[in-house]
Parts: structure tokens; C-alpha cells; sequence
């Protein structure tokens, strides 16, 4: 890249902000364990991320909390590329699984990037906030949970105004995103105290 144009980049603010997402990409809770069980653990992440969409593809509200949990706990425990199947598994197996938004599934290939981006604003936000900037996990949680519900809402609306999608979405991709992301956050908050007292 030509000086002109990496000069023209730190101006905007590019250059800062990719190092910064760079950083919060290898950050985790120093919790220390074995390679081995540690890359079990990591399996189990990445197993139940990608199967739960077909197993509780009748409940939304169950298959979300479940996913975000996974989000939640790879924002907490994993680095680097490690998270980016927990990032992208659960909608994938979604689409695949075909059931959950039944005849309208189609649709969902639509909203796709859109998904993949909230379930990095949540995952980086916990980081950014909960590990890097050492605010309390469930107020920092929730700020991420918020924007990433916000985030999708926001998407889904303008897809639906443009008639990309269906009504259905907005109620899927609306207050259930954040309901279901705070029910996550309740079910790991307890999880994660527990293992940071058992790393002292």
C-alpha cells in the first residue's frame, strides 16, 4: 500500500481501529487449563453451536439463549480464529436445518452477514469491555447484548422497508434478539464466577 494512502487511512482512523479489533481478538479471561481439555472444551463450543438449531428448532427463544451462551462464553474463553465458528456456525446450521422460520427460511440466507456482524459486536464488546476495560461482566454483557439486538433490528427493518424480507423477521430479529442474549448472560454470569474463583 502506498504511503500517500496509509497516511490518508490513519487520518480516518482506519488504521487505529483495525489495530484495536486485532488486539481484542487475542484477549481472554486468564483462565489457565490444559491444552487438551481446553481444546475439548473449545470442541463443545463449537459442537453445540452448530447442532442445538437442530435439535430446539421449535423453540427460538431456547435455540437463542443457547447460541448466545456460546457467543458469550467464546467472547470469555477463546482468541483469534478460534471464535469464529461460534460466530458463524449457529445460522449456518440454521439455514441448513430449514425449519425454524419454516417456508420463509429462504429468507434468512438475506439477514446472514447481517447476523454474523451481531454475533461479533456482542462477542468483541464483551471483550472490549468485560476483559480489556475490566467492567462488571453483566453490565458489560448486556451494553453488548443491547448493541447487537439493536444492530439486527435496525437491519432487519431496513430490509423489510426495501421488501428483501418478510414482517416475520422483524419480530425475530427484534426484542427476542435481546431477550434472548440477557437469558445467556444470566445462565453463564453464575458459570464464570465460579471458575474465576476456582482459578485463585
Amino acid at each position: 500500500m502506498a504511503k500517500g494512502q496509509v497516511g490518508l487511512l490513519e487520518r480516518l482512523g482506519v488504521c487505529g481501529f483495525c489495530d484495536e479489533i486485532k488486539n481484542l481478538t487475542y484477549l481472554k479471561t486468564g483462565i489457565y487449563q490444559p491444552k487438551a481439555r481446553y481444546m475439548a472444551e473449545l470442541s463443545a463450543y463449537y459442537l453445540i453451536a452448530f447442532m442445538t438449531p437442530f435439535f430446539l428448532f421449535q423453540s427460538q427463544f431456547m435455540l437463542g439463549t443457547i447460541v448466545n451462551s456460546m457467543l458469550v462464553t467464546g467472547a470469555l474463553y477463546t482468541k483469534g480464529k478460534e471464535m469464529l465458528p461460534v460466530i458463524f456456525l449457529p445460522s449456518i446450521a440454521t439455514l441448513a436445518q430449514g425449519v425454524l422460520f419454516g417456508s420463509l427460511t429462504k429468507y434468512l440466507l438475506f439477514m446472514l452477514p447481517f447476523i454474523w456482524i451481531g454475533n461479533a459486536l456482542l462477542v468483541y464488546g464483551i471483550k472490549s469491555l468485560h476483559i480489556k476495560k475490566k467492567q462488571s461482566f453483566v453490565t458489560s454483557a448486556a451494553m453488548a447484548a443491547t448493541v447487537k439486538a439493536g444492530f439486527l433490528l435496525v437491519a432487519s427493518y431496513t430490509l423489510f422497508t426495501i421488501g428483501v424480507i418478510p414482517a416475520a423477521f422483524l419480530t425475530a430479529f427484534g426484542m427476542i434478539q435481546l431477550g434472548t442474549a440477557l437469558a445467556a448472560i444470566m445462565v453463564i454470569w453464575p458459570i464464570h464466577s465460579w471458575r474465576l474463583k476456582r482459578q485463585k
